[in-house]
């Protein structure tokens, strides 16, 4: 009996030790200062509109700002979606992705707007610009840029920063652009530039990279070009119609974001445990929803045969995959992680 008491109390303060019985309450934060209390709050209201544009070749931030029935717009950089193949509108968290059905679009502007469909209530950012008033932008103005540099797992991402100059050419058009210090980075681009009051005034697009001196170029810090939503809006929504639109012609695919396992193991930020480390393939890092490949591949497994074929390559799927047609299936076999140890799986796929 004493025994049994004995690893009872071990086993409660182990627990205590690692947070199993933590029966402690969290104490609400209470700011420090009005300015912190304003950017906390302006920040939770507006996050809620801030998407991801999700393409074939990569992403891109967004934002919706408009609702007419289940139809959805969100604004974004025309060079997020060109050439963007079939697009996504990510949420982050466990809501499901939704497909991009139209996309309208001027080069010269940098500016688009994508079109998706659901029956779920979003929430619209009620933007003034958008609707035709004009926002004041000034030099000196803090401005917030959210989006999702890098990757997904930096999901609405903010940083902070000052307006530098409330007016710079873009694209050889003067006064399309606020310079401001907020840092952007790949994956940010189509994302929405905020000031204090939570007003919507640019669409986030570009940093300078570098800087030419005469012993050579040096890193740019904190020169980040928006698109000024007032021009924006003047140039391109103030006329933006349904005429203006084109579809999106869905493709058959298998639904899968694929890395060749190389390129998989260099990237230090990968689990280099999650795949075995002598064998060639194709490793899954991401998964659309819309596909049936969800309903069976997860994320990390290693893609080494489809159809009884050796995969190596990400172009050894490509082959697989030639003149394909809705309804096809395909055996995929993936070696998975399952207890530790890698077992070998087998699963048919349809194109859908």
């Amino acid at each position: 009996m004493k025994k049994i008491v004995s690893l009872l109390i071990l086993f409660l303060a182990l627990s205590v030790l690692t947070g199993c019985f933590d029966t402690r309450s969290t104490v609400p934060y209470e700011s420090p200062s009005t300015y912190e209390s304003m950017r906390i709050e302006m920040i939770a209201e507006v996050s809620p509109s801030v998407i991801a544009v999700k393409t074939e070749s990569g992403h891109g931030s967004g934002l919706i700002y408009k609702q007419v029935g289940n139809v959805y717009y969100a604004i974004t950089n025309q060079h997020v979606v060109e050439d963007g193949g079939e697009m996504s509108i990510y949420f982050g968290g466990n809501r499901e992705e939704i497909a991009v059905t139209k996309v309208a679009s001027n080069a010269l502007l940098d500016v688009a707007v994508v079109q998706f469909e659901t029956e779920d209530q979003l929430v619209v950012y009620e933007s003034k610009a958008v609707n035709g008033e004009k926002i004041e932008i000034i030099r000196g103005q803090d401005v917030y840029a959210i989006g999702t540099p890098e990757n997904l797992n930096k999901f609405n991402y903010v940083t902070q920063g000052v307006i530098a100059m409330s007016s710079f050419p873009y694209n050889g058009i003067e006064d399309l652009a606020i310079m401001h210090d907020a840092e952007l980075n790949p994956g940010n681009s189509g994302g929405p530039l905020f000031n204090l009051n939570g007003e919507f005034i640019g669409i986030n697009v570009a940093k300078i990279p570098s800087i030419a001196t005469e012993t050579g170029s040096i890193a740019a810090e904190g020169l980040n070009y928006s698109l000024n939503i007032n021009e924006i809006y003047f140039r391109f929504l103030s006329t933006l119609d349904e005429s203006d639109f084109t579809q999106i012609e869905r493709r058959p695919r298998l639904g899968v974001t694929v890395q060749d396992s190389t390129v998989f193991l260099e990237n230090p930020e990968n689990d280099a445990n999650a795949i075995p480390g002598n064998t060639a393939g194709v490793v899954i890092i991401g998964l659309d929803e819309t596909r049936d490949a969800i309903n069976y591949l997860e994320i990390n497994d290693l893609i080494i045969k489809m159809n009884g074929n050796t995969i190596s390559t990400i172009a050894d799927i490509g082959a697989e995959l030639i003149d394909a047609e809705f309804g096809d299936t395909h055996l995929v076999t993936v070696l998975r992680k399952v207890n530790g140890e890698f077992v070998e799986l087998t699963f048919t796929i349809t194109l859908s």
